[in-house]
């Protein structure tokens, strides 16, 4: 052919370079499979109307799968006096099938078959096709199809389908040719170099030569994207996707990537999505992860209906589910199935509450959030309460403590302190639970849900629901205050205040707001204007009126802007030109579309202003109690009880260690208490972990968002010497951070936590254990500690290692390698955490593992070649990943042998081996002696020539042994016995699996010969004796020659204990 010209040695030479032909490419913008609680971010809130997309021409700890079912086919055969009736059946069955592309779960008469006349329907309805496409396909369905599977012998040759020696379901897909892989190696690396025009090209013909292999229409889908075409990128992917019609896993790809390069036009590529997901729910009806897909984007589009079967079908597939009830329940909102929510709730609730907390990791405090609102909306205040308290006392480890269930007055259980009214609770028991199974425990959002829920059951009810609300301290609007962090709860507390005509208590949640710019809108400026206006400040009230934009008035503002001109005009205070003035400013268009709060609104000029001070007279009617001494007292309370249980934490730890079980469960439980109380503290977990902590004050809260105080304490660690002392921010630096907390030295803590978490391993908590490892690694005064940060790594990977977490090990052996790159060890330390793991899943040599140190080996390369070399020899530049002192990238100094070996290795287990060799011989120019280097290009070279692809066997077995026997030699030179029988053994074994029994004896027996020399080294138990493995091969091979003497004589003497 033609096209094949372009396959010169050249180009076949290439494909032996990296990348490697064994491992698909990865592209940086094509991320894997989002988990479950990412899925619903695919898809954008803003929806364009722009549909369909036009044609284009010529041109992955979810947590389940859905299993494959083989549809069988329709086309039965049919008799001649039958055709008329066969006819109109079809027709009706392709009606059916338009019907199943708006929905999957639309069954079809026959419930265990679908045809290829209704994947064509589906076909038609593509959002890539054009409306001519569709008609010339339905036409050539009803007409060139029409006579197929007829007459007598319809069941038998190729024109019957599920036949007689008919294979039925999905086509297993054909191996790629080599002119195919040339081809689309030599595409990807035109892309790589951003030959997009030569990429698509050769691209294209790798697809001539294979059509049906996916990934050659990604590459040109990805090809299109980097050209900015955005169409033909996504039609390339549809094309690919359809090369693979009953392959559930390409779909879900394709419609995901659809997705991911949506563009401007989101309508569109929503519905190309949900196509995508209604093909893989025809071939499996029970993939819950399509269908899971499938409901987000039926969300975004307002199919609420239709989201919810989907969520109705996970949660039969997985009952219980909080992340699918969370979207259900939202969705029963919309359509006004506010029963329905609940009844899913109560079963989950009832199915969870009768185990332990610590047990069940799926239910958060978002769920009874989400419970308690739907009581809200069903005006159920008092069952709201109930649950509420009843849930959360079951989530902190208070379930037993059933008593307060009965008590229902007030809400005293979740009092911040015993004293004065906890305590006085019959059946209460003091210092029972930890401080913060109580009041402390509780999250601001359901106290506020609580005291809202109080509010509105009556003025009973009212001083129960203020002392809820001044867990929000109103009073701090400084950096760090609970105002900066939850603005949603103070906008909730002041509508309800407001609607229940408690205008004053009101407005002391709605003035903090005017620091927040996101919240003040137009109905908060319309609430708050309406409270000035409740207490008779009009004038207040007709200022606040002035910042809303007229365009965006309500006819019910306007009316109360009126009724507030009419107060100030009947008033004694209001002049006859301020009248005019201010009636004239409300009635003054404001077209910026910005609001602006009048100065005497500002809370930098309010003390200044006659009309505040009224307020806060009128204000001074109902105070707020002031909580500065209350929380002060609990802080230092806080510090005694924490200080009190690490000593007993201490008392207990070498009992516990020892096998106690009663010791060992106090000490858990005193480790979650104290680490439950260093996470409660906001500080040490910003919102963004680079932000360094300073202190407690808020001049230090201050000082951790000023970027010249973080640029100064960076250059401050990098030159400590070359500190500017005039410098306001260097002065500032000098200031001491503290090292404690609760009265306990930050290496304390992360004691704490890491023996906390080691423990939880030994139980088999792999979950909570890792938790805990990752909350220690986020906090602000760890993260920032390298000494820290490797000893959280190290546990992290003890804790792998203990509950054998392959994947893990790997994930925390690429840390080590990052942050110390081009250190030997780090290498070394990745193969032996790989070593010492045996799982089923092969994480040592998977892709991503593959490509990390390959980018590491080009790294290294690419530091030690001149630089002007680099363009020619590299196509991309290294990646380094540590930093000296100074700021400067770290490079190698030399040839690292390990990273040679370690690569060599991942290749090798993958059986690529004869890419392995390449990295086993550039570790040999380096150390021809190494015996492990000798013996590695020995098994390289013998494995390699037992492959079919070998075409010199002979030569390919006289260079493995040539290395092997180097190998041997090396090995016969040292002075320890244990490795010279390693050596016998290692040959024996390489004749025994080319079948060359009668060479492989004299080695096994001289591993025998052994044992005495090698037991006399008294290496212990960790020690390997080779004298049983070459016992138990001399006994098969005996055993197999017929000499059944010499094998029990074997078997007696050395395998019997």
């Amino acid at each position: 052919m033609e096209h094949m010209g372009t396959l010169n040695d050249h180009a076949l030479k290439e494909v032996n370079e990296y990348p490697d032909l064994d491992y698909t490419p990865n592209y940086p913008w094509v991320g894997a499979v989002n988990e479950l609680d990412q899925l619903t971010n695919y898809a954008s809130q803003e929806i364009y109307d722009e549909y369909p997309l036009q044609a284009v021409g010529s041109r992955q700890n979810e947590p389940w799968h859905g299993n494959e079912e083989n549809l069988g086919a329709l086309g039965q055969s049919e008799s001649s006096e039958d055709a008329s009736q066969s006819s109109k059946s079809r027709q009706r069955r392709s009606d059916d099938a338009d019907n199943s592309f708006d929905d999957p779960d639309f069954e079809l008469s026959d419930k265990n078959s679908m045809s290829d006349e209704v994947f064509s329907e589906m076909l038609s309805e593509s959002p890539y096709t054009s409306p001519q496409d569709r008609s010339s396909r339905l036409h050539k369905n009803s007409r060139g199809r029409s006579n197929r599977g007829r007459g007598p012998s319809s069941h038998r040759g190729r024109g019957g389908r599920g036949g007689k020696g008919i294979k039925r379901g999905q086509r297993k897909p054909l191996e790629p040719s080599v002119e195919f892989k040339a081809l689309h190696s030599q595409a990807t690396m035109a892309f790589i170099d951003h030959d997009y025009e030569e990429a698509e090209k050769l691209a294209l013909q790798a697809i001539l030569m294979n059509p049906e292999m996916f990934p050659a229409h990604s590459l040109l889908s990805e090809i299109h994207m980097a050209r900015g075409n955005n169409a033909k990128a996504l039609a390339a992917l549809f094309n690919g996707a359809h090369t693979r019609p009953r392959d559930t896993q390409v779909w879900l790809k394709v419609a995901q990537l659809i997705l991911e390069r949506a563009g401007e036009d989101k309508l569109s590529a929503i519905r190309a999505a949900i196509y995508c997901y209604n093909r893989a729910i025809a071939v499996d009806r029970t993939d819950v992860r399509a269908r899971y897909k499938r409901a987000a984007l039926n969300r975004d589009l307002g199919r609420i209906n239709k989201a919810a079967s989907d969520y109705e079908f996970v949660l039969k597939q997985f009952p219980h589910e909080t992340t699918v009830l969370r979207l259900l329940a939202e969705a029963y909102i919309d359509m006004d199935k506010i029963d329905d929510a609940l009844s899913y709730y109560d079963h989950s609730f009832f199915h969870y509450r009768i185990k332990e907390p610590r047990q069940v990791l799926s239910v958060t405090w978002s769920d009874i959030n989400i419970y308690a609102e739907l009581y809200g909306i069903q005006k159920q205040y008092e069952r709201g309460i109930s649950q509420i308290k009843s849930l959360s006392r079951w989530l902190l480890g208070r379930g037993s403590d059933v008593f307060w269930d009965s008590f229902n007055l007030d809400d005293r259980e979740w009092d911040s302190a015993d004293q004065p009214r906890r305590n006085q609770v019959r059946g209460y028991i003091p210092g029972r639970y930890e401080v913060n199974a109580y009041g402390d425990g509780l999250p601001l959002e359901l106290r506020v849900k609580l005291g809202i829920y109080r509010l509105n059951l009556g003025d009973d009810n009212f001083e129960e629901a203020i002392n809820h609300f001044e867990w929000l301290d109103p009073k701090d609007c400084e950096p760090g205050a609970t105002l900066f962090d939850f603005p949603d709860l103070f906008r909730e507390v002041a509508e309800a205040l407001r609607r229940r005509e408690l205008f004053s208590e009101a407005l002391q949640f709605y003035k903090p707001l005017q620091q927040v710019s996101e919240y003040m809108d137009t109905s908060y400026i319309a609430g708050l204007a309406s409270c000035y206006r409740a207490i008779g400040l009009s004038t207040e009230a007709v200022d606040c009126y002035a910042a809303v934009n007229s365009d965006e008035t309500s006819t019910d503002i306007q009316l109360q802007m009126v009724k507030s001109h009419e107060e100030i005009i009947n008033s004694d205070r209001a002049g006859a030109n301020g009248q005019g003035l201010v009636f004239d400013d409300v009635l003054k268009p404001k077209r910026s579309g910005k609001f602006v709060i009048p100065k005497r609104l500002s809370m930098t000029s309010a003390s200044d202003s006659a009309p505040f001070s009224m307020i806060v007279s009128r204000l001074a009617r109902r105070p707020i109690k002031d909580i500065a001494l209350e929380k002060s007292m609990r802080e230092q309370t806080k510090t005694e009880d924490a200080c009190t249980l690490l000593l007993q934490m201490q008392k207990i730890k070498e009992t516990a260690q020892n096998g106690d079980l009663g010791h060992k469960f106090q000490w858990m439980l005193a480790a979650k208490t104290l680490i439950q109380d260093f996470q409660s503290e906001r500080l040490f977990f910003p919102f963004d972990k680079y932000v360094r902590f300073y202190g407690y004050s808020k001049e230090a809260r201050k000082k951790a968002l000023n970027p010249k105080a973080v640029q100064a304490l960076q250059a401050a660690e990098a030159k400590p010497r070359q500190l500017c002392l005039s410098s306001e921010d260097a002065e500032d630096c000098n200031d001491t951070v503290p090292n404690e907390f609760r009265g306990i030295y930050f290496h304390v803590w992360l004691d704490i936590f890491l023996e906390y978490a080691i423990t939880l391993a030994q139980s088999g908590d792999r979950r909570q254990a890792y938790e805990v490892v990752t909350s220690a690694s986020n906090a602000n005064v760890f993260y920032h500690s390298p000494d820290s940060m490797f000893l959280i790594h190290v546990c992290w990977f003890t804790c792998a290692l203990m509950v054998n977490d392959e994947e893990m090990l790997c994930n925390v052996a690429r840390w080590f390698i990052k942050e110390y790159q081009f250190v030997t060890d780090g290498y070394r330390l990745f193969s032996a955490l790989n070593r010492l793991c045996n799982t089923a899943n092969a994480w040592y040599n998977c892709g991503p593992t593959q490509k990390y140190v390959l980018r590491q080996l080009k790294a290294m390369d690419y530091s030690l070649v001149d630089h002007t070399q680099h363009k020619s020899q590299f196509q991309e530049r290294a990646s380094y990943t540590t930093k000296d002192h100074d700021g400067n990238w770290i490079q190698a100094e030399d040839l690292d042998i390990a990273l040679l070996m370690l690569y060599g290795h991942i290749l090798y287990v993958g059986k690529s081996y004869s890419y392995s060799i390449n990295y086993f011989l550039r570790a040999f120019a380096l150390d021809p002696t190494n015996s492990m280097i000798n013996l590695s290009l020995a098994l390289g070279y013998i494995h390699y020539a037992i492959k079919r692809q070998a075409d010199n066997r002979h030569h390919f077995l006289m260079q493995g042994f040539a290395f092997l026997f180097t190998y041997h030699d090396i090995r016969q030179g040292s002075n320890t016995a244990l490795e010279k029988q390693e050596a016998e053994y290692n040959v024996a074994r390489a004749y025994y699996m080319l079948g060359l029994s009668h060479l492989a004896i004299p080695y096994y027996q001289r591993c025998l010969d052994m044992d005495a020399a090698v037991r006399s080294m008294n290496l212990g138990l960790t020690a390997e004796n080779f004298t049983r493995d070459a016992a138990f091969a001399l006994q098969g091979l005996w055993a197999a020659c017929g000499d059944v003497d010499k094998a029990r004589e074997v078997t007696e003497k050395w395998l019997v204990i």
